[in-house]
């Protein structure tokens, strides 16, 4: 039978090519795209591949490890806007005058000249383009010391053959929308470039820093490859953008900072992007302001060393990742709201939460890093998988996309067949060769469940699902019960419905003979010994803010830790036994806030020794969208949460309950008496043997399901790992009401 891992792995990649070939068949009847003209770019593949390897064993110790932290220097990193960036304003009586005719232009005033339907700006000045070229290009080419400003007021560009606006050289560009003008910049599906050459590559394409300010509106229509792309920095004040990209819409290799603006952004890869992953103090996004609204294949934000959220207002709908940063993550301030095939929020070592509101509709996974501190703000999320995740970090490259990119233009020019061509995948991921062909790294195969290399190793075939006989072309078994052609059924407890409790057991009873802080066995904080991909380094640590999570597998999943100091904590987990509201490797604790988290009672897990705020785990039955009321003694209400899908038994700990003491938890009509402590002892802290929610995780997917059979017969079973069968969520958003 596959196994899961296998299964997901297969969806992953799936969704992938799914998520950009859809936006892509779009963007080609949108943008008529026909394909794409350049050189050959083989040797140029191969010096970035060479350039990669040496690159990514630079930034490893001897242990094969990878040191982080000289990978990203954020003190370093230059976060400010110069008064020149944010002033647009200018003097037109001052400035030379740029006049397209159609076919060609004049100039009137210093600095720049025409040839043919080329226009070229070759020194410092204030240069102010007005009306349409509709087959040409305007070109700056001055010296590496001048600052050059273009006020495109009402002008329209178009070029088949290359950028429509083209900075080959320059100290700084800067755009200027002038107040109330509409203004283009397109360019066409081919280009003509040397042989061997892969830039320029989009319709505004800048080899400097270039900047964009003012309050008109401009459209970049990148037919070739990308919208706009500044090989320097990238920095945007104002303006009312909108780009619609076969690629990448808005890249700045150095660095992308957004001060304001408005930005429509449709792009079959990335909405906003920076590549540089070779100097630790380049590579970011910084958001700081400005309303968004992106539609991408592949990634919202993509930042290869750091994303800064720190104001603005977005929406995001991603075929990948939402917010995905290559090492690390931050937000202080804003409004977001994203929705994506992958993670919503997918940094790769840390995300810390100071400030402002992260709504994650839908999704895989809501969060992932090897790090997640909430300190602050409003954090919501609907997941299909886990809410929030803690994984060990993984390093990957951007110059693994910039080479697949030039491979898809060199395939398109020399007419290959796309047809038959294999899906591309996101350097996000896995690394991408000339064909975009989709490669899982080994921590991304543990990720689903296996060990790396699990799946063929040095070039070898990998061993094909058990019952497969490759002489015989047996298929492999169906799932028990399962006909041919059709779904097998699902677990009892789905679409809202009542999950059962394990036999013999009362709502506010634990299974008999079981205590600890899991369901099982007896080793492990979290279950029986450690999974393979468990680390230490893992934490989920939140201290304060609103966190709500309504998720089809986990809710809390931590590699390692869960630490809960403060803040409010409202979880809604898994209706099927696979999967609990709360998981951990190595322990969890809880010294301060609201906590209710509610699930099955399959592997279900509770707060461990080291806690200072008392705590409980009670058994209590609820459907969906009922209230979940703590109470005290006295019937004050201490906390409460509407629960957005059925629920077996909820951990509970909030401040006012005192050692030893006793609190009543209210289901609905259905109510239960328990006590708390900050020691698991029986009748709390889990649902199994001492410590541990079952063997040893990662095991085979029938005899985990075996073993939870067992356990609700009442039989000694521990239970390793099920097979997780999880389903989107469903139901309105977790809502809290809380008194003092």
């Amino acid at each position: 039978m596959m196994e899961v891992k296998d299964v997901m792995g297969a969806c992953a990649a799936r969704r992938r090519a799914f998520g950009r070939g859809a936006l892509a068949a779009m963007l080609a009847g949108s943008l008529a795209l026909t394909g794409c003209s350049g050189g050959n770019f083989e040797d140029a593949d191969e010096g970035s591949a060479q350039q990669t390897e040496q690159g990514q064993s630079a930034q490893q110790g001897t242990d094969g490890a990878v040191d982080w932290d000289a990978l990203i220097d954020i003190p370093g990193m230059d976060f400010d806007y110069s008064d020149r960036d944010k002033d647009a304003s200018y003097d037109e009586a001052a400035a030379t005058i740029i006049e397209l005719t159609g076919q060609g232009a004049t100039v009137s005033g210093e600095g720049a000249a025409v040839e043919g339907s080329t226009v070229t700006i070759a020194s410092a000045g204030t240069y102010v383009v007005k009306g349409e070229l509709s087959a040409g290009s305007l070109v700056v080419n001055a010296t590496d010391q001048d600052k050059v400003q273009i006020v495109l007021d009402g002008a329209t560009i178009r070029n088949e053959n290359g950028p429509a606006l083209n900075v080959q050289q320059a100290d700084k560009v800067f755009v200027t929308l002038a107040e109330g003008t509409q203004n283009t910049l397109a360019d066409g599906t081919a280009y003509d470039l040397a042989e061997g050459e892969d830039e320029p590559n989009a319709a505004l394409y800048s080899k400097d820093d270039l900047t964009i300010n003012g309050t008109g509106a401009l459209t970049v229509e990148g037919n070739y490859r990308h919208g706009v792309n500044s090989k320097d920095d990238l920095v945007v004040t104002g303006g009312a953008i909108t780009v619609t990209a076969k690629e990448d819409g808005l890249r700045g290799k150095d660095c992308v900072k957004i001060a304001d603006g408005t930005f429509t952004v449709t792009a079959g890869g990335d909405g906003v992007k920076s590549s540089n992953d070779e100097d630790p103090t380049c590579g970011f996004v910084a958001i700081d302001g400005g309303t968004f609204a992106i539609e991408a294949g592949d990634e919202g934000f993509q930042a290869a060393t750091y994303l800064r959220l720190a104001g603005g207002k977005a929406e995001i709908k991603a075929g990948d990742h939402a917010l995905r940063s290559d090492i690390e993550a931050a937000m202080t301030g804003g409004e977001f709201v994203v929705e994506a095939g992958g993670k919503g929020m997918n940094p790769e070592t840390k995300f810390t939460m100071d400030g402002g509101s992260l709504v994650v509709t839908g999704c895989d996974e809501g969060i992932e890093a090897q790090e997640v501190i909430i300190n602050d703000g409003a954090l919501d999320i609907t997941a299909s998988d886990d809410g929030i995740n803690a994984a060990v970090a993984e390093r990957a490259s951007n110059d693994a996309e910039e080479t697949a990119g030039a491979a898809d233009d060199a395939a398109a020019s020399a007419g290959a067949d796309t047809e038959n061509a294999a899906p591309e995948a996101t350097d996000a991921e896995g690394p991408k060769g000339a064909k975009g062909a989709y490669a899982a790294t080994d921590g991304e195969q543990q990720r689903r469940g296996g060990q790396s290399g699990e799946n063929g190793q040095d070039g070898q075939r990998p061993e094909p699902p058990a019952g497969f006989d490759s002489q015989e072309g047996e298929r492999p078994e169906l799932p028990e019960g399962a006909q041919n052609g059709e779904m097998p059924e699902p677990p009892s407890g789905q679409n809202g419905e009542r999950p059962e409790l394990p036999e013999g057991v009362e709502p506010g009873q634990m299974p008999e003979g079981q205590q600890g802080g899991g369901f099982g066995g007896p080793e492990g904080g979290a279950g029986g010994p450690v999974a393979a991909n468990a680390s230490e380094d893992c934490l989920i640590q939140i201290n304060g803010g609103t966190v709500k999570v309504d998720a089809g597998g986990d809710g809390l999943d931590s590699n390692g830790t869960v630490e809960v100091t403060g803040g409010t904590v409202l979880v809604s987990g898994s209706t099927t036994g696979g999967d609990s509201a709360l998981d951990y490797e190595y322990g969890a604790t809880v010294s301060g806030g609201v906590v209710i988290m509610a699930g099955s009672t399959g592997m279900a897990e509770s707060f461990t020794d080291g806690s200072s705020q008392p705590f409980a785990l009670v058994n209590i039955e609820g459907t969906a969208g009922t209230e979940l009321s703590v109470e005290s003694e006295s019937g004050e209400v201490l906390a409460s949460y509407t629960v957005p899908k059925a629920f077996q038994c909820a951990v509970v700990s909030v401040p006012g309950l005192s050692e030893g003491g006793s609190a009543k938890l209210v289901a609905g009509s259905s109510s239960v008496d328990f006590t708390v402590s900050t020691t698991p002892v029986a009748g709390m802290g889990g649902m199994g043997g001492p410590g541990g929610m079952g063997g040893q995780r990662g095991g085979d997917p029938r005899a985990a399901q075996d073993g939870a059979d067992q356990a609700r017969e009442g039989q000694d079973g521990s239970a390793q790992n099920p097979t997780r069968a999880h389903e989107g969520a469903a139901g309105e958003s977790p809502k809290a009401e809380l008194s003092a």
